[in-house]
């Protein structure tokens, strides 16, 4: 059986190879892929600048991309056939989860890959990726290690916007969105946001302050990509002591959460090393392999789907087919109006889904 793969063969450029399978192993699940996210995380990869790669000695490492390379990991599938002592699944099961190269027509994984049966879903299960969903239960879980009163959430985007839900969803009643984008703080609002500070019009320590009461935010997420989201975030956080000043009682540590895949050289900022110094935050790097039960996350995301608390599938505003998947990654170089979260689809039937609001 043959498989083809979309593989990036220099900056900027995409090419599909036709491969044939190995032999399904006894372990091993078949699947045909119906969809994949667009994801951020793999635009270093698509730009030619470093990977998630693996070592010689087997550990993952951040290295310079090595062309021919892959992309892809927020699966959608329907398992085609299963080795003969799989036990997990069954053909015709449809998942989601966590696996990489899955820009690609068919593809082996192992069995015990992180990757879940998608329940009955009140909406097309293409639009049920589980890996970011998941991942936004992680960084609401980071958030919410210590009692917070005030959150905070820098960049708006599609995970910015579902973190928001899920910190709403757990009960956390102050939650100051941060943006530049009056559209994207609109919809911070709709999503749960108590509070939406534009950071190019407004000036936000000010603001943050006045509606902290002078606390501070407790725990804020970073996941803009960026340096200067992370030293707006790192600008509004709170002092382990009151106002900082050394003679007051220690009260806690801030944690700022970060969930960026940063994808572009930037110069670190002498002001965010200094702020570091000066409120003295926890940095807590929220990313999949941080959580505790990487598949328990996908299914609670997944649950969370279902039930409207984390709306993933409404975050959705673009589809493109996998014969255009080049530009797909060109949206993610320079959204087109109005775009949240893009979808890969394998096949010549788009999903329908409209719009981004709740």
């Amino acid at each position: 059986m043959k498989t083809l793969t979309a593989v990036v063969t220099d900056v900027q450029k995409i090419e599909y190879v036709e491969q044939d399978l190995p032999k399904l192993g006894e372990h091993e699940l078949l699947i045909r892929m119906d969809s994949v996210g667009l994801c951020h995380t793999d635009l270093p990869r698509f730009l030619g600048d470093h990977e998630f790669g693996i070592s010689r000695e087997g550990y993952r490492q951040v290295r310079p991309v090595r062309f021919p390379c892959t992309l892809g990991h927020e699966p959608v599938g329907t398992v085609v056939e299963t080795g003969k002592s799989v036990t997990r699944f069954r053909p015709g099961d449809r998942i989601s989860g966590n696996f990489d190269a899955a820009f690609t027509t068919y593809r082996i994984i192992p069995e015990n890959s992180p990757v879940l049966r998608l329940p009955k879903l009140p909406f097309d299960y293409r639009l049920c990726v589980a890996e970011p969903a998941g991942c936004v239960i992680n960084i609401v879980n980071a958030c919410l290690q210590k009692p917070v009163r005030f959150a905070g959430v820098v960049g708006c985007g599609a995970m910015g916007l579902m973190t928001i839900a899920g910190l709403r969803a757990a009960g956390v009643k102050t939650i100051v969105a941060v943006d530049v984008s009056e559209d994207r703080l609109a919809l911070a609002k709709l999503y749960g946001a108590s509070h939406a500070v534009n950071s190019g019009k407004e000036d936000l320590v000010g603001r943050v302050y006045e509606l902290t009461n002078g606390q501070f935010l407790d725990s804020i997420v970073e996941i803009t990509g960026s340096l200067k989201g992370l030293q707006s975030a790192c600008s509004v956080i709170r002092f382990p002591r009151e106002k900082g000043l050394l003679h007051n009682p220690f009260i806690k540590r801030g944690r700022i959460v970060t969930a960026s895949v940063y994808t572009r050289q930037e110069v670190f900022p002498q002001i965010l090393a200094n702020e570091l110094v000066l409120r003295a935050p926890i940095l807590d790097a929220a990313h999949p392999a941080s959580g505790k039960d990487v598949l328990e996350n996908d299914k609670k995301g997944v649950e969370a789907m279902i039930t409207g608390a984390i709306p993933m599938n409404r975050m959705i505003t673009h589809e493109i087919l996998f014969s255009r998947l080049e530009e797909g990654f060109r949206w993610l170089l320079k959204p087109p109006e109005g775009y949240l979260k893009g979808i890969v689809l394998f096949g010549e039937t788009a999903s329908g889904q409209k719009g981004s609001e709740p």
